[in-house]
This record gives C-alpha cells, structure tokens and sequence, in this order.
C-alpha cells in the first residue's frame, strides 16, 4: 500500500497517508485478524477430547488442536482451510493487483533512471514478500493434501516462513 501511494500519487502522498488513515488501516487489519481467529477457537473448544491433548506442533495451530478430537472434525478443518486461505490469499491478492498498478504507472515514467529507480524500491518488498509466501503456502497446501508427513520438516517450514522474512527486512 505504501509503494502504492508513493509511486502512483508522489505529490499527494502526505494527505493520502495521514495518521487517522494508518491508524483505521491498521485497526481494521487487527479487527480482521482477530474474527479470524476467534472462530476456529470457539469451534476447537466444543470439541470432546478423548485421548492424548499433546498438540503435534511448535504453536497451538487450529489443525493440530481439532485433529485430537474424538468426533468428526470436518466442519473444523473446512474452517481452517477457509480462514488459511482468506488470511494468505486475501493479502497476497491485495500485493499482486497493488503492484500491477505500479508497474503500469512505472512504465508510463519517462526517465529510464527513475523507471530503475522505482522498480528497484519494489524489488526489494517483492523477495521479502515471496521469501515469506512460498515456504507458507508450500507448507499448507502439503500439510493439507498429507504430502508432508514428517512432523519435524512441516515445523522447519513454518519457523523459516515466520522468522527469516522479518530478520531479512531491515536489510
């Protein structure tokens, strides 16, 4: 969004981007978050649990919480695909259409040297951006097509996706 406005409309990009309009952005992704989560925790919770309640995972995920249950959990698992999907393609879909719109707006610069200049601030974003989908995307749609059957790889996936991207990000 940022790279958005600051290529597309430079000359606005102070009252495009005031503090009351971060702050509602920034409030309304919490609240979305938030309602993300607060369901597939409801539904957990109504759960029975018969047996073990060790959860196979370095975070207590939905997936590995409903699986302990001792019923059909396939409403859950419907719930945790819709809210996985929402929560990273809803994102990356908002990336992709924003950064189409730049490069369109890019290409219609004249000056070669400010065409590299703004590609390059966007590359940048863009490795970061991919270098946290890909191992994410990668290690749900494994884990929920079963191609991932090794616990220890799954989380090795997960940690990389959470942990590189925001070390690699003051770079």
């Amino acid at each position: 969004y940022d790279r958005l406005i600051a290529i597309c409309w430079p000359l606005r990009y102070s009252t495009i981007n005031t503090n009351l309009r971060m702050l509602l952005i920034i409030a309304g992704i919490w609240s979305l978050v938030v309602l993300l989560e607060i369901f597939p925790v409801i539904f957990a919770a109504r759960l029975p649990y018969c047996s073990s309640r060790e959860v196979q995972s370095c975070c207590c995920e939905h997936s590995p919480v409903y699986k302990l249950a001792c019923t059909s959990s396939s409403f859950n698992r419907q719930l945790g695909t819709a809210k996985t999907l929402t929560a990273l393609l809803g994102p990356l879909t908002f990336i992709i259409f924003a950064y189409a719109i730049v490069v369109v707006a890019v290409t219609r610069i004249a000056s070669i040297s400010q065409r590299w200049k703004a590609f390059h601030t966007c590359v940048t974003h863009l490795l970061l951006v991919l270098l946290y989908y890909m191992p994410v995307m990668l290690a749900y749609v494994l884990g929920n097509l079963r191609l991932i059957q090794n616990f220890d790889l799954y989380t090795a996936i997960l940690t990389v996706s959470v942990t590189i991207p925001p070390v690699l990000n003051p770079i």
